[in-house]
This record gives structure tokens, C-alpha cells and sequence, in this order.
């Protein structure tokens, strides 16, 4: 494995064990019966376990067919792409429009979706722009 793809690897597994634990809170810390705090978790979680796989497991069997820890990075980080303009553009209600806090709000949601989901489409790709041996399956 190389040094680059080993530092990868090890960032969705950290950043899996964290998000996992940030779901976590969210059931402990809010209302369970929440359907927001549910919603939320839920979300969290399935990004969590994604990038854990993506992260520990080389090669996982959907449906019968192996896919390779990349696009299993993929579908995690595009999910947490998504949620995270989903997230972004409900908070968008709370605040007035054109206000310092709206304006801030909506440049870190662009920004964060589109490097998400260019990061997701990096992934699933196997490199278009990065390291090609970053994403590399044995």
C-alpha cells in the first residue's frame, strides 16, 4: 500500500469512528423521539459506516459483487455531500435574507457540497485529478 493511499485510508477510518460517534450524541443528547434528531442520526450513520468501511475494508460484496474501498468512499462522501446542502439551505430559513449570517451560510454550504461531491466523484473515478495509485484496490 502506498504512503499516500495508507494516509487516506486511515482518514475515512478516523473520520468514520467520528462521525459515528457524532450520531451518537445526537440520539443521546436530543430528542429521540425526535423525527429531525432520527433523521439526522440516520444520516449520520450511514456516512459513518461508509467511510469506516471505505477505510478498514479492502473490497466489501454488494449483491454479490465485489466493489473495491473507493467507491464505497464515494457513496459516503456523497452522501454527506448531500446532507450537507440539505442542512445548509434549512438553516438558510432561520436567518434574514442578504444578512451578513445568510451570506455566510450560503458560501460555506456551496463550498462544502461542491468539494464534497468533487471529492466523491474523485473517488468513484479512481483519480481524474489526484493520484490514480491513491485509489488503487489489491
Amino acid at each position: 500500500m502506498s504512503g499516500l493511499k495508507a494516509v487516506v485510508r486511515r482518514g475515512f477510518t478516523g473520520g468514520g469512528v467520528a462521525t459515528l460517534l457524532l450520531a451518537g450524541l445526537f440520539v443521546v443528547g436530543g430528542d429521540p423521539s425526535g423525527a429531525s434528531t432520527l433523521l439526522l442520526a440516520g444520516w449520520l450513520a450511514v456516512v459513518g459506516v461508509a467511510l469506516l468501511l471505505a477505510g478498514t475494508r479492502e473490497r466489501l460484496v454488494v449483491a454479490g459483487r465485489p466493489v473495491g474501498w473507493p467507491r464505497v468512499a464515494a457513496v459516503g462522501i456523497g452522501a454527506l455531500a448531500v446532507g450537507t446542502g440539505v442542512f445548509g439551505i434549512t438553516q438558510l430559513r432561520s436567518l434574514e435574507v442578504a444578512s451578513g449570517p445568510w451570506l455566510l451560510t450560503v458560501a460555506i454550504t456551496v463550498f462544502a457540497m461542491g468539494y464534497l461531491a468533487w471529492f466523491a466523484r474523485e473517488c468513484w473515478t479512481g483519480g481524474r485529478r489526484l493520484d490514480g495509485e491513491m485509489f488503487a484496490v489489491e
